[in-house]
């Protein structure tokens, strides 16, 4: 299952170009950019890795999905692993990227020390691979507990099944890890510009804040429609909401490598 999820999660996070070469062309585009997103100390957040869901109709016409959206209660990625009892070492190194699970990024031979849990695994994956270094750590995550692996994506799996009720997006694609872009194509329109509602349903993590975007945005047959995404939307603009929360602390013990 992790294997698999890892191979899913990067076709569709680098399949973007070939997405674009095969999009009909009498079919219309929509990005999502997330670049340039700013936190508290003013350095870029971008949401990079983060899963966005297109739907048919704008905000009026999916009222009970926004209302969902709203009132579901979720647990953060930090009370999840604070809760399986993961080292501060392993949460600094999910946060320091704002990952949200192992498969986020390459775990190298550096991040290995000082993080218990990549120590014990990769010691497990020296006695068994016969002392080879480069195959304990590249099989590092299948030497660690199932839960933490990929316990987090199954349990946001659920959450996103039970907001999605008997909706079914018309898409779902995520941004990329360095452009921080997500493109939906082949997106059917009609003669005139068709509604859509584009939103990561998921809150996104940033400083001591959750975010999530639900977004409406005219597609229209040959065109590529932009959506950038900002902590700080325009009021003035009626064509987004924003549920914004403050994100609970769940431990306030520190990473301190030897």
């Amino acid at each position: 299952m992790c294997i698999r999820t890892l191979i899913l999660l990067l076709a569709l996070s680098t399949g973007s170009v070939a997405a674009f070469a095969q999009a009909p062309v009498s079919a219309g585009t929509v990005v999502v950019r997330g670049l340039g997103v700013k936190g508290k100390d003013k350095s870029r957040k971008p949401l990079t890795r983060k899963r966005f869901y297109l739907f048919r109709g704008g905000l009026a016409d999916n009222q009970q999905l926004i209302e969902r959206i709203r009132t579901t209660q979720i647990v953060s990625r930090d009370c999840f692993y604070v809760g399986l009892k993961v080292s501060p070492c392993m949460l600094a190194w999910l946060r320091e990227e704002n990952c949200e699970s192992l498969f986020c990024r390459v775990i190298k031979r550096e991040d290995i020390s000082g993080v218990p849990e990549f120590e014990a695994a990769f010691q497990k994956g020296i006695s068994l691979y016969g002392r080879n270094q480069d195959v304990a750590q590249a099989w590092l995550l299948n030497n660690m507990s199932t839960e933490i692996v990929s316990g987090f994506y199954r349990y946001q799996k659920g959450i996103v099944e039970k907001i999605l009720a008997d909706l079914k997006p018309v898409q779902s694609t995520m941004t990329t890890s360095t452009a921080a872009e997500a493109n939906f194509v082949g997106v059917t329109t009609g003669d005139k510009a068709t509604k859509y509602l584009v939103s990561n349903i998921l809150p996104v993590e940033i400083d001591d804040k959750t975010y999530v975007w639900a977004c409406e945005i005219d597609v229209q047959r040959n065109k590529i429609a932009a959506l950038p995404i900002t902590l700080a939307l325009d009021p003035k603009k009626k064509n987004c909401i924003q549920v914004v929360n403050d994100l609970k602390s769940c431990t306030a013990e520190t990473c301190s490598k030897k």
